[in-house]
């Protein structure tokens, strides 16, 4: 409770510096779905995996977003995004602690612990869910502390979650000092400092001037469990509407440039129109993407069961994957399927929640590739195609495809995740769902991405000036340097920079009735760097018997 710089002596805090936060960055991904407890649809965001940990709990057996999370920050993904989902019905743990009594005249009875303003508190778990359950609070009391006043210790023992301890808090009190009124009451620790519960007063009158009973104990012992905590009624989960709501609020953080909801096809899955209702939230993050123009969509494909080893059951599976990415890219609609990329097949992991009956656990890939995107924009840059690069935290590929299945999922869109002998997991594709050549490759859109983050960041400064020719001048200036910048990294082709990009704002672009209405038109045109996917080499024998070998 009382602050290190009150007391003599040598005191230090180790903070360790906050990533960045920026629009400019396009390695930072946002995920949509259920968490094993905190804040539930708000955006929150954390740095690591301990970051990760603090806000939403570890692991969660019935959550598969919880494992791709946690792969995406094994694969080196350095921020997120997270919003958390429940289902309507959810109800948070909790128990009342029962302090002390006051009589008719409203003075506290003979017994009750002294120094208290409430005479009980019901204690509440901080977020929905079951997590809380049979969480274990061991509160002692001292009518006379360290300090002189009475004082609180309060342990919080949560299943699966580190144990806190609170030592020494100070009650309010009458025969306080007037120096105590500088230390927070137990109330405001508590609620600032524990990650899993809150008090609430039992009794919704103000606060009671604290008198001292005349018996007031010197030391009292209490020993609460949580109990009522629930993730909904009965095997209810998030449904569409909450999804859509996330994927709003999502869209409204300009950090985020990778976007994936691992445990969709979990959360819908019961209704009679599952996959329409799947679908569509799947569209509408596509759109809000492509409307965005600067963040991407990790897809994972909905399969029914893993098929490794039994070619008949893969065949049919092949085919439905390719249906089901048809009729997505139709939903889409050409333009907007360059802002989604698919991922296939599912992981195999190491499931620490699943002992020794189930040592592994199958999960979408799509938090892991969303970390190596994120590993690899940090390492060479957006302009460099994220594939051909080592999955980390994963031990297999539930699917192996032959050539010619290969060939089809790629040509259809779907990148393939692959498993070579000492070489160990690697992201083999990096194609969007479109199908235009000028458009499907991935790291033309990731390209953009950067391109349009960097580009508002320099213009949106200029949005009030005199729409004229200083205006467009400056506006000219600007995004040259930030297309130069492309090109001299590499990002753009061309020997010169003529070749690469050209920026136009003149009259001819805005003409006098453009500039009455308060707009302002900008003509850019860049020449990306074409990705190369294939490597042909011929094979020749000569005359001597010597092979020689020839790259196309």
């Amino acid at each position: 409770m009382r602050s290190a710089a009150t007391v003599p002596g040598l005191s230090f805090s180790v903070s360790p510096p906050a990533a960045e936060r920026s629009p400019l960055r396009s390695d930072v991904a946002g995920f949509i779905g259920r968490t094993r407890r905190g804040p539930v649809g708000v955006p929150i965001r954390v740095e690591g995996w301990r970051g990760y940990q603090r806000e939403f709990g570890g692991l969660a057996g019935d959550a598969d977003m919880t494992y791709a999370i946690r792969g995406y920050f094994e694969n080196e993904g350095e921020v997120a995004h997270v919003i958390r989902l429940c289902h309507p019905s959810a109800k948070s743990a909790s128990a009342e602690w029962k302090i002390g009594a006051l009589d008719k005249d409203g003075n506290w009875v003979d017994g009750s612990p002294a120094g208290f303003e409430h005479t009980g508190y019901r204690i509440t778990a901080s977020s929905l869910g079951a997590w809380a359950n049979n969480t274990r609070i061991a509160i002692s009391y001292r009518r006379r502390g360290a300090s002189g006043r009475p004082e609180l210790d309060i342990t919080i023992a949560v299943p699966d979650e580190p144990t806190q301890y609170f030592t020494g808090l100070s009650l309010s009190s009458d025969l306080a000092s007037e120096t105590a009124e500088t230390l927070n009451t137990f109330e405001e620790f508590i609620a600032s400092g524990s990650r899993f519960v809150r008090l609430e007063p039992l009794d919704p009158t103000e606060p009671k001037v604290v008198v001292c009973p005349q018996q007031a104990p010197h030391s009292v012992d209490w020993e609460l469990k949580l109990e009522g905590g629930q993730d909904s009624e009965g095997k209810e989960t998030p449904g569409k509407l909450a999804y859509l709501d996330a994927l709003t609020k999502l869209g409204d953080i300009n950090e985020v440039a990778l976007v994936a909801v691992p445990g969709l096809f979990n959360d819908i899955q019961d209704d009679s129109d599952a996959l329409e209702q799947q679908n569509e939230v799947l569209v509408a993050l596509v759109e809000q993407a492509e409307e965005l123009r600067d963040r991407l969509v990790l897809i994972d494909v909905k399969t029914e069961s893993d098929h490794q080893g039994k070619r008949d059951q893969a065949i049919r599976e092949v085919k439905k994957t390719l249906d089901w990415v048809d009729v997505l890219r139709t939903s889409f609609g050409d333009k907007a399927a360059r802002a989604a990329v698919v991922y296939h097949p599912r992981l195999t992991i190491q499931d620490p929640l699943g002992g020794v009956r189930s040592p592994l656990r199958s999960i979408p890939p799509s938090g892991h590739v969303a970390g190596v995107i994120s590993r690899l924009d940090r390492e060479r840059g957006a302009h460099h195609t994220p594939a051909n690069a080592e999955i980390f935290g994963a031990v297999d590929v539930t699917q192996n495809f032959d050539p010619v299945e290969q060939a089809r999922l790629n040509m259809s869109g779907v990148n393939l995740l692959r498993c070579y002998p000492g070489r160990g997991l690697l992201v083999w594709g990096g194609r969007t769902l479109h199908l235009d050549r000028e458009r499907r490759f991935l790291v033309y859109r990731r390209l953009i991405h950067r391109l349009v983050r960097a580009i508002r960041r320099v213009a949106e400064p200029l949005v009030f000036d005199n729409n004229g020719p200083e205006l467009w001048l400056a506006l000219v200036r600007s995004i040259t340097t930030v297309l130069l910048e492309a090109w001299r990294a590499g990002a753009l082709k061309g020997a010169r920079q003529e070749e690469a990009f050209r920026v136009r704002c003149d009259e001819k672009l805005n003409p006098p009735d453009e500039q009455d209405l308060g707009r302002v038109f900008c003509e850019i045109e860049v020449a990306p760097a074409a990705p190369m996917e294939f490597i042909q080499l011929r094979l020749s024998f000569s005359g001597d018997g010597r092979l020689e070998v020839f790259e196309s």
